[in-house]
Formats: C-alpha cells, sequence, structure tokens
C-alpha cells in the first residue's frame, strides 16, 4: 500500500511539472538582479523562462492587470495566470496545479529579503506572504513563510 502510495506521488508530481511546463515570460528590469537570481530558481527546476524588458514596466503591469497594492521588482505570466514578485516555485507549481476558481494569480508584494532571488543560497524563506488575487480585487492569503 505504501509503494502505491508513494508511485501516486511521484505520478503526481510529474504531471503537475509537465503542467508548468508551459512557457514562462518574465517581465523585469534589464538591470535587477534579484529578478534575474528568481529567473535562475525557475530555470535551476527544470522550467524555461523567457525574459522581457519593457521599456515603461509599470505600464505592463497596469496592462497585464497586477494589482497596484501587489506589486514587486517582475512580473512572470504563465498559462494566463499572474505572478508577481519573489513567489516560491512550490507555491507556484500547487496553484498551478489546482487554480482557484476565478484566481488570476499570486504575489510576494515588494522584495523581501528571505524570498526565493532575495535570499542567500541556503537560507530558509520565511518572513513573507504568498497572496492569492482574482479580478474583482479581492485577495486572500495563499501562504505564509
Amino acid at each position: 500500500m505504501k509503494t502505491l502510495l508513494r508511485s501516486t506521488a511521484v505520478i503526481l508530481v510529474m504531471i503537475f511539472s509537465f503542467a508548468f511546463a508551459e512557457a514562462i515570460t518574465v517581465y523585469k528590469s534589464p538591470t535587477c538582479g534579484c529578478c534575474q537570481e528568481w529567473v535562475g530558481l525557475m530555470e535551476s527546476a527544470g522550467h524555461s523562462v523567457t525574459v522581457e524588458h519593457p521599456v515603461d514596466l509599470d505600464k505592463t503591469k497596469q496592462q497585464l492587470g497586477v494589482p497596484k497594492a501587489l506589486g514587486s521588482c517582475h512580473t512572470a505570466v504563465i498559462n494566463g495566470y499572474l505572478f508577481e514578485g519573489h513567489i516560491p516555485e512550490v507555491d507556484i507549481v500547487a496553484f498551478l496545479a489546482n487554480p482557484p476558481v476565478g484566481a488570476k494569480g499570486l504575489a510576494v508584494p515588494g522584495m523581501p529579503a528571505r524570498s526565493p532571488g532575495m535570499a542567500a543560497q541556503g537560507q530558509a524563506y520565511q518572513g513573507f506572504k504568498v497572496i492569492g488575487f482574482d479580478d474583482q480585487g479581492n485577495y486572500s492569503l495563499a501562504r505564509q513563510y
């Protein structure tokens, strides 16, 4: 029975990883090092990332529909969903595996020091919240680190 459960878990992880293998487009400033660190983490996890450097990043975020109150230094678009800021890969995978009805995306507002791309290598993620948001302007706590 335990072997069956483990096998099922492995298969589910593979399916979710495959689902997340969709293209990731990241909009960021060309000079932002922490954004590039986050992109590197996504690539290290096996994801294909295209980076865009729009002339007016704030305008791009507005056009995409990123809530100003949840803003950070970069925006990723995956399967039509928005992922704003330094969101851990595990939270993105979980969201994409089962997106809440009406959800538009996730955000880690600001640039928390102990978030992915900001934390020192090997440092545990802590001191920030992953916020879910929808088209109606509603926010919800997805996870707290």
